[in-house]
């Protein structure tokens, strides 16, 4: 019997060659995308559930106290992991971390920059790793030790067995390799190519201090005994920050580890989503685009209605039941199920390496799954019960006799009205993408091109390594003689990313309590006004001529409103446990996030805080041959370290990637919903032309012009399009105000948008449905008229 079935809907399919083609390939299209969406999220889902005891790790958040607000972050003081190991009996293990960002790493004359974390020791019994050569006992033995993934070995050495060999760090420490682990998996969050132990990093960084509970520059991890009860813990924990540093503002809590990568957004200390309203989104995405996809398949299905019309008449009179007409025609969706499947097997396989290009990822299909191959088989045999339901319940409630007598009439409401809903779900669909495509590089373009406060074109950034630090004013001075720059600053952090926020500054006339507030903050030394073009409106920048400045601020416009200050210059304010003068204000500027209103920032000289050097390059050179030029004086004033540096804009370019991610795939999603959407409507102005032929003929003998036939047939599709609009867009509307209201600085909702979405969809719409129109307005009258 099935044998029976399946013979048939493939006579079907081959007899009804571009009906059965354009079905399938939109079906195919849809599973495709919705594939490819799929993997997406399964990965998403997948990130550190290599770690063995990940139900029982948590990472230590901070709550910061900000006058009414609450701040969350994962940083913590450096003392957090030890007091937890040694005071609390449910801890078994506890680790510090600390970033170092990208460090160079020297073998021989191989040297490359890799990224590095400081750990503690017990990081390894937390998480789970691979080692290769070596132990993590090894790394007690030799306090100037390191640990290397695979990859980072290979590099320097060109081997893996490489445990007892001796690496240079920064060009002035010698490290012996303790172990080489496996490289980490790409859905790892915690990453690094280098890993430092604590002891060797405490060493090497004077500035850490076990007791300094005010600095929170560091990681901390907990894994909890079996069975512990997590809310008496995070109570203990609640209390740490009280009882040793008094600090009755912050507040220390535990998350799960296994959420901290896909909730890791907090809204005044409560956890308000993050990374998983994008899986969210992309997997209701997913499943839209599958509903089109069949949506689009009982359209095209049903177009062809009258054609099997008889075959069904034949079958009831000759006693075939309805159920067994049901089970033929689902069957026949499920085979070309089937075949749209390994249409989107081939398009998966073209179209996956372009998304892990634009989403930076390494998805791949899962070929020696079995579990996956199960699931993705009840996926398609779901969507072939789904999407051939409606054809086949339609089509098998013929009745045989007006169906053999010439009499059946599916132009009815009950007939013509589904595939009309069915119309409007999809384009409604589409025209939500449209118009969030267009509102998501609508924010972009505002926010990219936003007034800055400084100029960003010309900048180059390097890493203050060996002789720049403490020879940056020679370097600085003869990178100027060269005539490759006009000037250059030292800097804690980068314009696109200061020195982080602090607490405690003190200025006159402060109200009680203000002192809790959070204020961003530049460290730097001379020139960092005049490298950044940023604009002064009052006083002047750090200079050589003033000794003094050595205890001076600037601040910005809204450091000053902040602290009411009428007349800035001159008056003192205290900033790291010192009194400064303020000796200049600049118009604010963009720091940090482009995305975020001009917070208060204080500028101040701080010789010790170094992490980057800006560089204005001389705009009458080409930028080659300054770039030439410096790399010559780098190599002359400081050997042995390579010329490493990006451009200030493009790093503020960076900041973009996240919302032109989303709306790049967004954009193509929404090609790939318009495609089926076109060949659903495609199918319906079929059905519907099929349905009207004799009513066009009689038109076309009553002198209807071509023009006017077109116009008849296109007018019930174009309001079908109007009400998908009015659909579309609310709901667009609705999500998109909600997603621009979380960013500070954001562009507007306006009517133009809607305008070129509505214009958009009805040139879509128009373009499908002419093909048919015009094809029946052309026909001939009298092959429709023949019968009667």
């Amino acid at each position: 019997m099935i044998r029976n079935y399946l013979k048939t809907a493939w006579r079907n399919l081959i007899r009804n060659r571009l009906y059965g083609g354009l079905n399938i390939t939109g079906l195919g299209i849809a599973m495709a995308a919705c594939f490819i969406l799929l993997l997406y999220v399964y990965h998403e889902f997948s990130y550190d559930r290599h770690n063995e005891k990940l139900d029982r790790i948590y990472q230590v958040y901070t709550n910061f106290k900000n006058n009414n607000e609450i701040t969350t972050g994962k940083s913590t003081p450096v003392g957090v992991a030890r007091v937890a190991k040694q005071d609390f009996p449910q801890v078994e293990e506890a680790a510090v971390t600390a970033a170092q960002g990208e460090r160079l790493f020297g073998s021989g004359d191989r040297v490359f920059r890799l990224e590095t974390l400081a750990a503690s020791l017990s990081f390894f019994n937390i998480f789970s790793f691979s080692f290769l050569q070596g132990t993590p006992s090894a790394l007690l033995k030799d306090q100037a030790s390191v640990v290397l993934t695979r990859s980072s070995a290979v590099k320097l050495f060109g081997r893996i067995d490489v445990v007892g060999e001796t690496i240079q760090y920064n060009k002035e420490h010698p490290l012996q390799v303790a172990a080489v682990i496996d490289d980490l998996p790409i859905n790892a969050s915690v990453r690094f190519d280098a890993l430092i132990p604590w002891n060797t990093f405490l060493g090497m960084e004077q500035w850490v201090k076990e007791e300094a509970w005010y600095n929170y520059s560091f990681n901390s991890y907990i894994l909890a005994k079996e069975h512990t009860d997590v809310r008496a813990l995070n109570s203990a924990f609640d209390k740490m920050l009280l009882r040793m540093d008094h600090n009755k503002d912050n507040n220390l809590f535990l998350f799960p580890f296994s959420k901290a990568y896909l909730y890791d957004a907090f809204k005044n200390g409560i956890q308000a989503g993050g990374r998983i309203e994008y899986v969210r989104l992309f997997l209701i995405l997913a499943l839209c685009i599958l509903v089109t996809g069949c949506i689009n398949f009982m359209n095209m299905s049903t177009a062809r209605s009258i054609k099997r019309a008889r075959e069904v008449g034949i079958r009831k009179a000759i006693g075939a039941r309805r159920s067994l007409l049901v089970t033929q025609f689902i069957s026949e969706s499920v085979l070309m199920a089937v075949l749209s499947f390994i249409i989107a097997l081939t398009l998966m396989m073209v179209l996956l390496p372009l998304f892990n290009r634009l989403m930076h990822l390494q998805l791949a299909l899962p070929y020696y799954n079995l579990r996956a191959w199960v699931l993705t088989g009840a996926v398609v045999l779901l969507t072939g019960l789904f999407a051939g339901s409606y054809p086949a319940f339609f089509l098998s409630s013929f009745n045989p006799v007006k169906v053999l007598k010439g009499s059946l009439n599916s132009r009815g409401k009950a007939s013509v009205r589904p595939r009309q809903v069915l119309v409007v779900i999809q384009f409604a669909f589409a025209i939500c993408l449209i118009l969030s495509s267009m509102l998501i590089f609508k924010q972009v373009h505002y926010v990219k091109n936003r007034p800055l406060g400084y100029n960003n074109k010309g900048l180059i950034e390097l890493l203050p390594e060996g002789n720049l630090v403490k020879d940056f004013e020679i370097f600085r001075r003869e990178a100027i003689r060269s005539g490759a720059i006009v000037d250059g600053a030292i800097s804690g952090g980068g314009i696109n990313n200061s020195f982080g926020n602090t607490f405690g500054v003190v200025w006159p006339g402060q109200l009680a309590g203000e002192d809790k507030t959070m204020i961003s903050q530049i460290a730097t030394r001379y020139h960092f006004v005049s490298t950044m073009g940023l604009q002064l409106t009052v006083g002047r920048d750090f200079s050589e001529a003033y000794p003094a400045d050595s205890s001076a601020v600037i601040l910005n416009k809204a450091a000053v409103q902040m602290m009411r200050l009428k007349d800035p210059i001159g008056q003192k304010i205290k900033w790291q446990g010192r009194d400064r003068e303020v000796v200049g204000v600049v118009k604010d500027f963009s720091i940090n996030n482009p995305y975020d209103q001009s917070k208060p920032l204080i500028i101040g000289y701080m010789k010790d805080w170094i992490g980057n050097i800006t560089l204005r390059l001389n705009p009458a050179l080409p930028i080659n041959e300054s770039l030439s030029r410096l790399r010559l004086l780098q190599k002359q004033l400081n050997p042995g370290y390579p010329f490493d540096f990006k451009f200030t804009d493009a790093i503020f370019a960076d900041k973009f990637q996240s919302e032109q991610k989303l709306g790049t795939l967004a954009m193509l999603f929404t090609v790939l919903s318009v495609i089926i959407s076109c060949l659903g409507l495609f199918g319906l102005v079929a059905f519907s032309a099929e349905q009207r032929r004799k009513e066009i003929g009689i038109r076309k003998v009553l002198g209807a012009s071509v023009g006017n036939v077109w116009l008849n047939l296109s007018k019930e599709f174009v309001l079908l399009v109007l009400i998908s609009f009015v659909i579309g867009a609310t709901v667009s509307a609705y999500m998109m105000k909600g997603w621009l209201l979380g960013y500070e600085y954001h562009t507007s909702v306006n009517a133009m948008v809607f305008l070129i979405t509505l214009l958009l969809a009805l040139a879509i719409c128009l373009f499908t449905v002419s093909f048919q129109a015009i094809r029946a307005a052309v026909a001939n009258p009298a092959v429709a008229l023949r019968s009667e």
